[in-house]
């Protein structure tokens, strides 16, 4: 709605549906549990007054200001900090 605002584009009947298309291998009780995410679609459905070029405009800084597909595309580190009573727990690699 930020980009929407922005740019004086009021959409109606918004629809957005995202696929994620997900594997996994290994077993959890062998411990190689290994899961991996193999591609996710964002489909966008909308009406719209405006020019089909304003409205391919609005959705093009829409995604480019997404914050979790900004993460997805590009290499993000990831931490896990884990407290046991208190304590912090160290994990094996």
């Amino acid at each position: 709605m930020q980009c929407a605002r922005a740019l004086h584009v009021e959409p109606r009947n918004v629809l957005i549906r995202v696929h994620g298309l997900y594997s996994r291998q290994g077993a959890i009780l062998a411990g190689d549990i290994q899961s991996t995410c193999d591609s996710i679609r964002t489909e966008v459905s909308l009406e719209s007054d405006e020019p089909p070029e304003k409205v391919a405009q609005l959705l093009k800084l829409a995604e480019a200001s997404c914050f979790t597909i900004a993460a997805l595309r590009n290499p993000t580190p990831v931490e896990l900090e884990v407290t046991l009573n208190g304590e912090s727990l160290a994990l094996d690699s």
